[in-house]
């Protein structure tokens, strides 16, 4: 039987009626995100289940959206196919947090927290800044390298071949993307974001999230990690610590983060949460990987 890796995306796949059916055929589902809306202070169930979509995309209410629907997704996988056949986790940017919540690095409330002060950080972040970001499709990661040095901005975001993000000031972003065809060969892509995510441009947000995880004790992790910063496997908990601290204004390396699970012999993954954005990355990075999505009632579990 093979191994099995957990992934979990980032901001941009939250939809309206996320976690729902799982809430509805679940109880322990369903019990989640009570207990988190509980810690949160609102209905994260109505939030989540009936919108509005504008107010789920911003970051304060986005990530800890985003964290009880993945972990819950993994819980009920674990029920189904047994939680032994799960050897890794990890997740891109938020998704992150969720993977070492699932790893037992802290508990289902502490995590639910930390997502709740990480979104009101970057959100006030992105209040402050005009801050942007461009996918840049094609391109190499030389030739990008040369297109920030000249524009002013910040990789961000290592996706996979030919697929990384940009971060910056929002005139240099613009800049940037008239000047990507013609240094890099490349096509690019306006994201429709609030700020210029996992750039020095985030550093208040950095700052205030390390004084607030300064007092909060981090276990070892009962199964294998990925930190986004290093896309190597991290298992001493002041150093997941700090590297969850520095993703904030360090670029997602999640390309080598999937290379890394390769090595640990993990081909075959399930993405829990919304959508399909890491299983499309997973094909652009390698076509022996297996993924399927997980993020609703009667979602395939069993691979080909």
């Amino acid at each position: 039987m093979e191994a099995v890796g957990l992934i979990f995306p980032g901001q941009g796949t939250q939809t309206v009626g996320m976690g729902r059916s799982l809430a509805e055929h679940y109880k322990m589902a369903g019990k989640l995100f009570r207990e988190a809306g509980d810690i949160l202070g609102y209905d994260l169930e109505q939030l989540c289940f009936e919108g509005p979509i504008e107010q789920l995309t911003e970051s304060r209410y986005c990530q800890p959206a985003l964290f009880v629907h993945q972990f819950a997704a993994a819980k009920v996988l674990q029920e189904l196919v047994g939680q032994n056949r799960f050897e890794l986790a990890m997740g891109l940017s938020i998704g992150e947090v969720t993977a070492l919540a699932i790893a037992e690095v802290f508990d289902f409330e502490m995590g639910v927290a930390i997502v709740q002060n990480r979104g009101d950080f970057i959100q006030d972040d992105c209040a402050m800044r005009n801050g942007g970001m461009v996918s840049v499709l094609g391109a190499t990661v030389d030739s990008v390298k040369k297109l920030c040095d000249l524009c002013g901005v910040e990789m961000s975001n290592i996706n996979g071949p030919g697929q990384i993000v940009l971060s910056g000031e929002r005139d240099k972003i613009q800049r940037a993307t008239e000047m990507a065809t013609e240094i890099t060969g490349g096509k690019t892509m306006i994201l429709n974001v609030a700020g210029a995510f996992h750039s020095s441009l985030m550093e208040p947000a950095r700052h205030r999230f390390a004084e607030f995880l300064q007092a909060i004790p981090f276990k070892t992790p009962k199964m294998k990690v990925v930190s986004n910063v290093t896309g190597e496997i991290v298992s001493d908990p002041e150093a997941i610590k700090k590297l969850l601290i520095q993703q904030i204004v360090s670029p997602v390396r999640w390309w080598d983060c999937m290379n890394t699970a390769k090595r640990e012999g993990i081909t075959h993954f399930y993405q829990c949460g919304s959508g399909k954005t890491l299983v499309n990355m997973a094909k652009r990075i390698d076509d022996t990987f297996r993924v399927l999505p997980f993020g609703a009632y009667g979602d395939r579990i069993q691979f080909e």
